[in-house]
């Protein structure tokens, strides 16, 4: 039996390559690749077509020494499971390709101890800096921390600002303000037995500044004073499409007179949904329902699911934008930003009639 002779690996382009083979200087083709503006639109074409005719692709290790920076983000959030989670890696991942870089995925599902490695552990990895959400750590060990390893933007709520350590910033949404909307969008529509569902009774969502628990704050705020509103508060063992359905069946078998509900998120509005279709109940004729993240999922619901959105395209957006300028050079202290959101009105919520 013949042993196939092993074909020769090809040779890795260099920059050096380019700039022999045009007659201009590396430090000409490194501008052109890291996207530079001191160099002439004609010289910049001639580059542009040889990298595509060379098939150069820049080496992330190489760069760095070079440069000072790989082009490469780590993003670090609690899992990929959840849908939002996913809807917001790809956020992430889509604007980062606008502006020639590169996402790294790190999911701390593990754990505390994972997200503290986030924070003390990351010079290990390659990347120029991180975009962090939070869950599990306390506020102390923020606190504690004086600064952070890498330049590094903070998302999610489980932030205190006055806790943000040296080098980093903060993108928050006001979770509280769109429950209240929320929850003043079913008060408009005669809706008088509201229910929230998604409390949740975790170590995690008793922190002060959980998701669940700024939800669910506001929900309460929109229902102060408006008299024979009443307000009813159904635990769930997950925010998850599976939890959404358990407890809608324990909220119509204790509270039968609730006529909207308010969901912490999409998925577990979803599975009320599903459970609401299976006790025979008409959405929103008998209750309304509305969730919050805007998912993919939330416009081909039946029927289409009203929520909050919280423009996961806008937020990558500006973390991006703050993380550049931390990369760049920027020491200033830290800086909090407070990024949109709007009501999207769908069939699951509509006047009483």
């Amino acid at each position: 039996m013949t042993t196939p002779t092993p074909r020769p690996r090809a040779r890795t382009v260099r920059m050096r390559d380019i700039a022999d083979r045009l007659g201009v200087s590396i430090k000409t083709v490194s501008n052109v690749v890291n996207d530079r503006p001191n160099v002439g639109p004609g010289t910049r074409e001639r580059v542009q077509d040889a990298i595509r005719e060379l098939n150069y692709r820049p080496q992330a290790g190489a760069q760095q020494m070079r440069t000072g920076t790989s082009g490469l983000i780590t993003l670090a959030i609690p899992s990929l499971a959840g849908t939002y989670f996913s809807e917001l890696a790809q956020a992430f991942a889509d604007e980062a390709q606008r502006r020639r870089r590169s996402i790294m995925l790190h999911s701390t599902s593990a754990g505390r101890e994972e997200e503290q490695s986030v924070l003390v552990g990351f010079t290990r990895v390659l990347g120029d800096g991180v975009v962090f959400n939070p869950l599990q750590i306390g506020e102390d060990v923020l606190a504690d921390l004086g600064r952070t390893i890498q330049p590094t933007v903070f998302i999610g709520e489980h932030v205190e600002e006055a806790d943000l350590p040296a080098g980093s910033d903060y993108v928050r949404t006001d979770n509280r303000g769109a429950a209240y909307d929320a929850t003043s969008h079913l008060l408009r529509q005669g809706r008088e037995h509201l229910a929230f569902l998604g409390a949740l009774e975790s170590p995690v969502a008793r922190q002060e500044h959980s998701t669940s628990r700024l939800r669910l704050d506001g929900f309460h705020r929109a229902l102060q004073g408006t008299g024979g509103a009443r307000a009813i508060v159904q635990p769930v063992g997950t925010w998850s499409l599976e939890g959404g359905l358990a407890a809608v069946r324990t909220l119509l078998a204790e509270h039968p007179e609730v006529d909207g509900i308010v969901c912490g998120n999409d998925d577990l509005a979803r599975g009320a949904l599903l459970g609401l279709h299976a006790a025979g109940i008409a959405v929103p004729g008998e209750i309304a329902v509305i969730g919050h993240d805007d998912i993919h999922e939330a416009s081909f619901n039946t029927p289409s699911l009203t929520t909050i959105d919280p423009d996961k395209g806008t937020l990558a957006a500006t973390v991006l934008d703050l993380l550049r300028e931390r990369i760049d050079g920027y020491d200033g202290p830290p800086r909090v930003v407070e990024a949109p959101y709007r009501l999207v009105e769908r069939g699951s919520t509509a006047p009483r009639g």
